[in-house]
């Protein structure tokens, strides 16, 4: 059953990974054409085994004829769930989904469906996506990034690539009012709790004693299970101040922000050598360069939108990359 429910899905696959169909496509059907295959140019070597076999036709619907490549090109588009199935079943699967489209977009065109409307923006749309993708995928193949502009930006921003390898400990607060003592500690009681930690920690005791140590009440107490490596920009702005200037083994003052309060041990500041962050550095430059040119495209073709209109919801005060868990006694990824 799970099989007919996958294959049952494969025809929109199908569409949506080849644009529609050879019908709708931009590129005329290949048909018959005496029933041989088409000559190699005059003057020119005989058509290599690898390619000849590309071109083999290994589907027709009436007219309409199929290559080996345009089969091989759709399977490689599919999921993994769909290509390990062809790896099992062989590709009759495809085929037989590739033949109903035809044959369903054949009969479409025969009644007019192309001209109604919604079927007609979504068509359009469609087409749309397809170019833009194509188009997208050109302009990025074409941006070039230098070694020396990657260098001249590691240097320029070296202190984005510090990391510090810490173990966080989050002591949770209930909101003001509550009474229910699941949800955490009142704020005073937080920050108590939370300075005991770090005192705890500055003496020396292990992690693991100071869950035990501090586990009651339960769910309040959060602790990494294991180490956790961290850049700026990761950690709320209070909290990240205070790691970053602590040095190898340090402790930090409890952080109180609206949910939680942070207790940080640090472990081990971490700063990367340009080869290490090389590859980061070149894909974030040719985003900026791609972004530029959306840019011009943009106000090049005169875009205006109604602000009021597409305008979001105010958004929430903004709070820690790190978030805590979902829900108590969940431990963080």
């Amino acid at each position: 059953m799970k099989e007919k429910n996958l294959w049952g899905t494969c025809l929109a696959i199908i569409l949506l990974a080849s644009g529609a169909g050879a019908q709708q496509s931009g590129t005329p059907p290949k048909t018959e054409e005496g029933g041989s295959s088409p000559p190699t140019s005059t003057g020119t070597a005989a058509t290599p085994p690898a390619a000849a076999s590309s071109q083999k036709v290994v589907l027709k619907v009436g007219a309409t004829k199929v290559t080996q490549s345009e089969i091989d090109a759709l399977i490689s588009k599919l999921g993994t769930p769909a290509k390990a199935m062809v790896a099992r079943r062989g590709r009759r699967p495809v085929g037989e989904e590739y033949v109903k489209m035809l044959l369903l977009s054949r009969r479409a065109l025969d009644e007019h469906l192309d001209s109604l409307p919604a079927l007609r923006s979504q068509l359009e749309l469609q087409r749309a996506e397809t170019l833009a993708e194509a188009e997208y995928q050109k302009m990025s193949s074409e941006v070039k990034v230098s070694q020396e502009e990657v260098g001249q930006y590691f240097t320029a921003h070296r202190s984005e690539f510090e990391a510090v390898q810490v173990r966080e400990f989050l002591i949770r607060k209930r909101a003001k009012g509550a009474e229910d003592a699941k949800l955490g500690l009142t704020a005073e009681d937080a920050k108590a709790k939370a300075e005991s930690i770090r005192k705890a920690l500055v003496a020396g005791t292990d992690v693991e004693k100071v869950d035990e140590d501090f586990a009651d009440p339960p769910n309040v107490l959060m602790i990494d299970r294991k180490p956790r490596t961290l850049r700026r920009g990761e950690m709320v702005p209070d909290l990240e101040k205070a790691v970053f200037q602590l040095e190898d083994g340090g402790v930090s003052e409890p952080v109180d922000t609206p949910q939680v309060v942070y207790v940080v041990k640090v472990l081990k500041h971490q700063h990367p050598e340009l080869k290490e962050v090389a590859t980061e550095i070149e894909d974030k430059l040719r985003q900026q360069k791609l972004d530029a040119e959306m840019d011009h495209l943009r106000e090049k073709a005169g875009v205006w939108m109604d602000e009021e209109y597409f305008k979001g919801k105010p958004e929430a005060t903004p709070g820690s990359a790190v978030q805590p868990p979902a829900s108590p006694g969940t431990p963080r990824p």
